[in-house]
């Protein structure tokens, strides 16, 4: 076999691949061809024929799809390729996913940068709270260090509120694991009716919770989520029968330092967060 042939029959084994989401994107990152595992995974009943031509603007969230385009561009202008970057797919019409995302420069015959390719993995297993839902520790931290990253690319604010149950450990010695699991289920669901659409909520650990708001139009936006988070919990729990009254102790830092080390953000966030605990009360406050 010549070599045209060899890489033609390569080509074709590798666009038929359900295991793993491929695709190829030219200058304007439309799509010149994607794999079986892509359509099968984000194509959503769309043929081949349908898809080329499209950008992620056709098939993404509007957020999404920007962040997309911002990542292939940069990669089209400098040759640097993206390994691995974990992020969580958002879509207008369907629950979100978290892939692991590698993205290179296509180039022709001469070396000439003509368009992107990369290839995708699902892992959602992998950064998803059990019990919750909710993304983990290490999908947080993850998504902190990217958001820190673009902060680096486009200054701007992002948030973290950093939230520990009051007296958790009380309630769940005393009325046992199951209700204590279950009004975990519930904080979780509260925290997330609250944060924006694109924002991250994580359970950070036992009764430990942790809101990423990026992209915030002012130190103001972070104390408002706040405000709504202490609301939200304010109200009654019902777990198996049980009525209970829960409080919160919240604690939020407002970033703008790019050079900051996630692990610095959280302990300035939970720092502020035992301010709140020392107040005796459900409370709010934020870091310096």
């Amino acid at each position: 076999m010549s070599r045209e042939e060899i890489e033609r029959i390569c080509i074709r084994n590798l666009l038929a691949v359900r295991e793993e989401r491929m695709f190829f994107k030219d200058l304007d990152s439309r799509f010149l061809l994607v794999s079986a595992g892509w359509l099968e995974a984000e194509g959503r009943g769309r043929s081949l024929e349908e898809v080329i031509g499209k950008t992620d603007f056709d098939i993404f969230s509007r957020p999404h799809a920007a962040a997309a385009l911002e990542d292939e561009q940069r990669i089209i202008r400098t040759g640097d390729p993206m390994i691995g970057k974990v992020e969580r797919e958002t879509f207008d019409d369907r629950a979100d996913a978290w892939v692991a995302t590698t993205k290179l420069p296509l180039r022709d015959e001469d070396g000439k940068i003509v368009g992107t390719f990369g290839i995708a993995r699902d892992v959602s297993a992998q950064m998803r709270d059990g019990m919750t839902g909710l993304a983990n520790r290490l999908a947080l931290m993850d998504r902190l260090a990217q958001a820190l990253l673009a902060l680096e690319r486009q200054p701007g604010s992002l948030g973290v509120l950093f939230l520990d149950v009051d007296g958790f450990k009380a309630l769940n010695d005393s009325l046992g694991h199951r209700i204590g699991d279950e009004v975990l289920i519930q904080v979780a669901r509260r925290l997330s009716s609250v944060a924006r659409r694109f924002d991250t909520v994580a359970r950070y650990g036992g009764d430990e919770f942790v809101l990423l708001a990026t992209g915030l139009s002012s130190p103001a936006s972070l104390r408002s989520i706040g405000e709504r988070v202490l609301e939200a919990l304010g109200s009654e729990f019902v777990a198996n029968g049980s009525t209970l009254t829960l409080s919160a102790s919240l604690g939020g830092v407002v970033v703008q330092d790019a050079a900051l080390d996630p692990e610095d953000v959280l302990d300035r966030a939970d720092h502020a967060m035992y301010a709140a605990k020392r107040t005796g009360r459900p409370s709010f406050e934020t870091y310096g």
